[in-house]
This record gives C-alpha cells, sequence and structure tokens, in this order.
C-alpha cells in the first residue's frame, strides 16, 4: 500500500505540494514513518508524534538517502498537551486533528508566541513558509476512521 501522508500543506495550486505531516499518537512505529515520509520526497516533511518534532527537508540530491535530511528534532509536550484516551483509533484520530489545528494556528502571530525560540525558529524557517500561502488539509479520508 503506497504511503498517504495525514496532513498535507498544498501551494497556490492543489497540485503542489509544499508540506507533508505523519502524525503518530505513539512513537512505536517512528522509525518506519521515517522512512516513508523520506520517501515521499516532499520539500519538507514533519514527524510528530504527541512528545516529539521531527522536521525534515530535501535538499534535492540525486541519492535520496543523502537528499532528505533531519534538520531539527523538538520535545513538543508541552505544546502540543495531547492527553490520550487508551482507545487507539480514537487517540489516533483525534491527534492527526489536534495536529491539524497546531499547524493552521502557527501561520498566526499568537500560534508563534506559544513556541519556545528554538523551535520558533525552526518553524519559521521550515514550516511557516509552506503555510503562508498553502492550505491545510486531510492527507487521506478520514471518514475511514471511525470514533
Amino acid at each position: 500500500m503506497a504511503f498517504e501522508p495525514d496532513i498535507v500543506v498544498t501551494g497556490p495550486e492543489p497540485s503542489e505540494i509544499a508540506l507533508v505531516v505523519e502524525v503518530k499518537s505513539s512513537s512505536r512505529t517512528i522509525d518506519d514513518s521515517e522512512r516513508q515520509l523520506k520517501n515521499y520526497r516532499a520539500a519538507v516533511g514533519l514527524l510528530v508524534t504527541p512528545d516529539r518534532l521531527r522536521i525534515y527537508r530535501d535538499r534535492y540530491l540525486p541519492s535520496l538517502e543523502d537528499s532528505i535530511t533531519k534538520v531539527g528534532e523538538f520535545d513538543v509536550k508541552d505544546i502540543l498537551r495531547f492527553d490520550a484516551t487508551g482507545n487507539a483509533t480514537a487517540d489516533a484520530l483525534a491527534f492527526e486533528l489536534h495536529v491539524q489545528s497546531w499547524l493552521e494556528e502557527l501561520s498566526t502571530e499568537s500560534g508563534l508566541r506559544q513556541l519556545s525560540p528554538e523551535i520558533k525558529r525552526a518553524a519559521e524557517r521550515y514550516i511557516v513558509p509552506s503555510l503562508a500561502h498553502g492550505s491545510v488539509r486531510s492527507g487521506h479520508p478520514r471518514s475511514a476512521i471511525s470514533l
């Protein structure tokens, strides 16, 4: 089955993908998710768990192994403040919606103010430019995930 990111940010043209986000409500499969995200080859990719945010960017080199690099990893548990319920399916959907809402807030000054200086710098460099002219949306049909 082909990888579908959980959230995408499209550019001014809907076919232009500026940012892809893989959201995991648990850190158990983070290495597999990282490989899938890298294979997707978007300009910027995020891997988000309730505790960690990893930012990747494509340097557009011929070798995929060398091209996609992790440019930052941050502790975000105090920013995202997600409380799991114990229902894995419900938590996955709730966390995905939570991350999408958080991304939408990052396009505002008040959204950026909640970040530590280190995360704010990374967000302004890698995430906010995609959000400025883009549209944040689900990368797959969410109706397939039921509460």
